[in-house]
């Protein structure tokens, strides 16, 4: 009787621990201050590829800067988002950061990228100075660039990153490991997440995103029946 008694606790901690950290899906027309501090570079666009998972509206972001969430992330979460990479075939993905000059910053480099395409660009950045170490994707999988595709990050202790791709819509099980990092140099145990994008102007790097998703680690944010919004589920998330 014990024994079930603290099974019962076990699970029910569980539970409540386990939970959506954080979402967006932009359909609010306009940049949430609360959530995030966006550069100049950021700006909601429409939603012009006719993806129904995508809604309404986007987000568009360019130029050379760090936007950052407003809140800090544990050590340990997975981080979810649709998005599209434009000019120059590069996203930019921030993880951990402390301000600007102090992140993880980990692109998908799809075709049309003139840096390794077909790649995830892991970087740091320490004190404004870049470092990076591409890999390329693992599973046979080519990107385009102006398509939209899904990403998953799991953000782990000791430093360690994997990525996972997939088709828009795509849920966990059909989204593929493309590849696994760890920081050797262990440089931040936590911080905020973000996008960051170089060049000065919209002849720069540029990408769209959607429906941003930080859940704590292998929290099934697509559950078989759907039983509210997205701090329950994603599936539910455009489908209004």
């Amino acid at each position: 009787m014990r024994y079930v008694i603290y099974l019962i606790l076990i699970l029910c901690v569980s539970t409540v621990s386990s939970k959506v950290l954080f979402e967006d899906d932009f359909e609010d027309g306009e940049i949430d201050t609360s959530k995030w501090a966006p550069t100049g570079g950021w700006e909601i666009a429409n939603n012009d590829d006719g993806h129904n998972i995508l809604g309404k509206k986007v987000l568009d972001v360019w130029g050379g800067a760090v936007g950052l969430s407003v809140d800090e992330f544990p050590e340990e979460f997975d981080y979810y988002a649709d998005f599209k990479a434009m000019q120059n075939g590069l996203t930019g993905f921030v993880f951990h950061g402390q301000d600007g000059s102090n992140i993880y910053m980990h692109q998908v480099s799809t075709g049309g990228s003139g840096h390794t395409p077909q790649h995830i660009r892991w970087h740091r950045r320490i004190a404004n100075t870049w470092g990076a170490e591409p890999s390329a994707f693992a599973g046979g999988v080519k990107l385009d660039q102006d398509v939209w595709y899904r990403v998953k990050f799991e953000v782990r202790k000791n430093y360690e990153f994997k990525a996972y791709i997939g088709d828009i819509g795509a849920e966990n099980n059909d989204l593929t490991l493309v590849s696994e990092w760890t920081d050797s140099q262990k440089a931040f145990e936590k911080g905020k997440i973000g996008f960051r994008k170089s060049g000065g102007n919209r002849a720069g790097e540029r990408a769209q995103y959607d429906n941003v998703v930080v859940a704590t680690p292998e929290f099934d944010i697509f559950p078989v029946e759907p039983k509210g919004k997205l701090a329950v589920t994603w599936g539910n998330l455009k489908k209004k």
